[in-house]
């Protein structure tokens, strides 16, 4: 799955690229009073890099959030484990039986 995101994931960059390379010509951009003339390839790239960045920002809270739970589960299963293995006598089993 991982390796399937990844390639799909490099086909849209490649795209994006063609596609701004494909537009040489210029663009006005507007943003309040402040105005600029820049390349449409550099106006596609950079809009591109933005959105990848605000998608990777967006997973940040969610993916330390799996994190902290994943850490607590692990704290609660080694506890759980170390409390049965103490309580049911397993001790005894692991030890080396020709020693």
């Amino acid at each position: 799955m991982r390796t399937s995101f990844l390639i799909l994931s490099l086909i849209i960059a490649i795209l994006a690229v063609i596609f701004a390379l494909s537009n040489p010509g210029y663009v006005t951009l507007r943003f309040g009073p402040y105005q600029t003339e820049q390349s449409t390839a550099l106006v596609v790239l950079v809009s591109f890099a933005l959105g990848v960045l605000v998608g990777i920002l967006a997973t940040i809270p969610g993916r330390i959030k799996r994190a902290r739970e994943l850490r607590q589960l692990r704290k609660q299963l080694s506890s759980a484990g170390s409390e049965t293995s103490s309580s049911s006598g397993l001790g005894s089993m692991t030890e080396n039986p020709y020693g």
